[in-house]
């Protein structure tokens, strides 16, 4: 018995500075290989195919909840270097709105650009304040081939829009 034992041990210790359990061909995790990327070809180029980092049910759809500025009480356009910038100057009730952008919105009419002036009220109202005090004024660039074929910009709000014409 005495001999069985010493044996076995020896075996066991062979083994075991011969090959670890994880790298050897018994372990069942070990039958197959790692993953490897393969290219696929379309028009006899490589294409290689990468796992996607989109949620399975797709991206939820965005919605600005921001309300149009209340009155617009100016706008114009400037040509620069690059093609030009929209400025859009609204008035607000009280003080304290921020957030404020011009949103393009999808048009028909390719010779037609016109946008959405939102902006977001604050939770609580700081005051009233003066005219002066409650404009606020946004931009946005415009480059040559976006400008293209244009002829009038509109810039709408809740009590109206203003335009201008090329």
């Amino acid at each position: 018995m005495r001999r069985q034992v010493i044996l076995s041990g020896l075996v066991v210790l062979g083994l075991s500075g011969c090959a670890s359990f994880g790298t050897s061909k018994l372990n069942p995790l070990n039958w197959f290989g790692k993953s490897e990327a393969v290219t696929t070809t379309v028009d006899g180029t490589p294409v290689t195919v990468l796992k996607t980092l989109a949620p399975r049910k797709g991206f939820p759809e965005f919605v600005d909840t921001r309300p149009l500025v209340p009155a617009i009480a100016d706008m114009s356009i400037a040509r620069t270097t690059t093609g030009a910038i929209v400025t859009a100057t609204g008035v607000v009730p009280a003080l304290g709105y921020y957030d404020a952008q011009l949103v393009p919105v999808p048009s028909e009419d390719a010779s037609t650009l016109t946008y959405d002036f939102r902006i977001r009220a604050p939770e609580t109202s700081p005051g009233l304040g003066t005219e002066q005090q409650r404009r606020i004024t946004v931009a946005y660039s415009l480059s040559f081939p976006e400008l293209d074929g244009v002829r009038r910009v509109v810039v709408r709000g809740a009590n109206g829009s203003r335009q201008t014409r090329r």
